[in-house]
């Protein structure tokens, strides 16, 4: 491992934290730690899901089941409920059946844009 320069913020870091009586291994273990912190709250942190509760009501509207909606998508019935109650999102799955690629209708065929 390289060690910091001193005039960069980390450089600072070290020199603090060594004045106060810490090793570099210890420093660098804090190091380690809070990079991995900020990875993970990156990664787990605030994701935008979007939302998709319009849809049930939608195909009901319709008056088309979830058999018949996900027999017309190609998907299993379970896919198609977990989009409608949010908890298995799929941008591809909800542009097909909100009038994006195929558009749902009660004989089930299928129509293009």
């Amino acid at each position: 491992m390289s060690v910091p320069e001193q005039g960069s913020p980390s450089g600072q870091g070290l020199a603090a934290h060594l004045a106060k009586g810490w090793g570099t291994k210890a420093i660098f273990w804090t190091l380690k730690r809070a990079v991995a912190n900020e990875v993970f709250q990156t990664l787990n942190g605030h994701c935008v899901v979007p939302d998709y509760t319009d849809l049930r009501p939608a195909r009901r509207a319709k008056n088309l089941t979830l058999t018949a909606a996900a027999a017309h998508l190609g998907v299993w019935p379970a896919r198609i409920g977990e989009l409608e109650l949010g908890r298995r999102p799929n941008d591809e799955l909800a542009t097909a059946t909100d009038n994006g690629q195929r558009r749902l209708t009660p004989n089930r065929s299928i129509s293009p844009n």
